[in-house]
């Protein structure tokens, strides 16, 4: 049984543009998701997130 409709995101570095993560979030959720900090592995160190919408799955 469906449990509602996820959004998949994926995240990449604010400085480089490299893609560093990939996220899952109901849309019911979008609203109190925070901003992340990965560690991405171009950089070598910690930095912000950009989510950019990739597909909705059912």
């Amino acid at each position: 049984m469906p449990r509602g409709k996820k959004t998949v995101y994926a995240g990449f570095c604010t400085d480089c543009n490299a893609r560093t993560t990939t996220v899952r979030i109901s849309k019911a959720k979008k609203a109190d998701f925070r901003p992340l900090e990965k560690f991405c592995n171009r950089c070598r160190k910690q930095t912000k997130v950009k989510l950019k919408e990739e597909k909705h799955s059912s």
